[in-house]
């Protein structure tokens, strides 16, 4: 994943320094309402509306994701209180009787087949 974002990265770098380089004639802004104009680089206006694109989006996902990180938060609780109910149980549960490593006589006696009977 790695080379795959310097792939995609280093030419998008690439092209905004080249952009940087061949516009960098003086531009006024005016905003209309606003008594006030701005003079700078044409990719300054350029670049700073980018910027801006990018965290007026980020915000936006970022907001339209608040429903799934709160069901995410309720299930992360649902999960710590099961998980503690469980620690809960396996403290209340009595010890179980060990399990024998060599099985009894009685129990071999009852595992065995019955005799066949004796040949004619």
């Amino acid at each position: 994943m790695n080379r795959l974002a310097w792939i995609i990265t280093l030419p998008i770098a690439l092209l905004v320094i080249l952009f940087a380089l061949m516009n960098r004639q003086e531009v006024v802004l005016s905003l209309w309402p606003l008594p006030w104009d701005v003079t700078a680089p044409l990719f300054l206006f350029t670049l700073g509306a980018i910027v801006f694109g990018f965290l007026f989006g980020a915000l936006g996902a970022w907001i339209s994701g608040g429903h799934t990180r709160q069901k995410l938060r309720a299930a992360n609780r649902a999960l710590a209180e099961s998980q503690d109910e469980l620690a809960l149980l396996k403290r209340q549960q009595p010890p179980t009787q060990p399990v024998p490593s060599k099985p009894d006589a009685k129990v071999i006696a009852h595992q065995r087949p019955p005799a066949l009977p004796p040949a004619a």
